[in-house]
């Protein structure tokens, strides 16, 4: 039984190749279609293939960055390179038309605009704490950068609003937001603005940080609470990723934090806690899932990668609410 199985199958597998070898041939003999049949594999192959080549999730954990000046922030400089990172070396790729093969990438998209997100917050609550002149460049060019990270990434030409208006790119709008963290980096040492390396200043990026996470986390628990129940959450993977490059970002971003308040971490004994939370958000990084599920939380075999991701940011959120920065003899003056 099993030998005349084999059997027609080999018989099956031999006249399939003989099938395919007369196409072929039948092909080969008239260069227009030849020509046409390359023209189908090129098209057909074009979104995959484009799309493999394009796709970069850089979670590389550790960069030698520095600064030339004790008076410019490792943070910012960590900030600059970041950007320029995913809109220069890697391609943007949240914004791209249909006509490029990364169109239908989703992951990748989802986990660079992570990144500018983060950047954001951090970037917005650095621009509160800095003192200096209104009219001074470096305050200017800080300002600018805030205002255009929060700009959308998802904008290639025309606005979301209105497909006539023409409008910035994403990129090229990140691309001067990089720009202008540059300058403010450069102008600290000679200008007359002044960022406190103090407690109260880390206290408040502390507190921007674990809020944006647990809100993350919250919105990851949301979706499996609703969702994790259906068949397949078509949603999952971009929730995954997104918030997956919000973390990466944060934990670069707290490995920055740790050098430019380094002396503040020391005197309250905390540096352990520190690098406790960057810890979790380095294993949060990590996670690689072939496929990311959202499956039921009770069931013995479905994965659920959302409740997963959603796990470490807490633990990374919870590690930072234990910090303690105050140090013996010495009283807070926070608000």
């Amino acid at each position: 039984m099993l030998k005349r199985a084999l059997r027609q199958t080999g018989i099956w597998i031999q006249k399939s190749l003989q099938t395919f070898w007369r196409w072929i041939r039948h092909v080969a003999v008239s260069w227009p279609k030849a020509f046409a049949a390359v023209i189908v594999v090129m098209v057909l192959s074009y979104y995959p293939l484009g799309g493999f080549l394009t796709e970069n999730i850089d979670k590389t954990p550790d960069y030698n960055l520095t600064t030339e000046s004790e008076q410019q922030s490792l943070t910012v400089e960590t900030m600059v390179f970041l950007i320029n990172r995913e809109v220069n070396d890697n391609l943007w790729t949240a914004n791209l038309p249909m006509f490029f093969p990364s169109y239908f990438l989703d992951n990748m998209p989802n986990f660079q605009q992570g990144i500018i997100g983060a950047l954001s917050v951090a970037a917005t609550v650095i621009d509160r704490q800095v003192q200096c002149p209104e009219d001074s460049r470096e305050k200017q060019a800080l300002a600018a950068a805030v205002s255009l990270l929060k700009y959308p990434g998802n904008i290639w030409l025309f606005s979301p609003d209105n497909s006539l208006k023409i409008v910035p790119s994403s990129s090229a709008q990140y691309k001067k937001a990089r720009k202008r963290l540059r300058d403010f980096n450069r102008l600290m040492p000679a200008g007359q603005c002044v960022w406190q390396k103090d407690d109260v200043n880390l206290r408040h990026l502390i507190a921007a940080v674990r809020t944006d996470l647990t809100k993350s986390a919250a919105v990851l628990e949301e979706q499996v609470v609703e969702h994790g129940s259906d068949w397949v959450d078509n949603r999952a993977d971009d929730l995954f990723y997104y918030n997956q490059g919000k973390m990466y970002a944060y934990m670069l971003v707290l490995k920055a934090l740790s050098t430019d308040f380094k002396q503040i971490l020391l005197d309250s004994g905390q540096y352990q806690t520190w690098t406790e939370a960057i810890r979790a958000l380095e294993d949060g990084t990590a996670l690689s899932p072939f496929m990311v599920r959202n499956g039921n939380p009770g069931s013995v075999f479905a994965a659920n990668h959302l409740i997963a991701l959603g796990y470490y940011m807490l633990s990374g959120a919870n590690i930072l609410g234990q910090i303690n920065l105050q140090t013996e003899g010495v009283s807070s003056n926070e608000d």
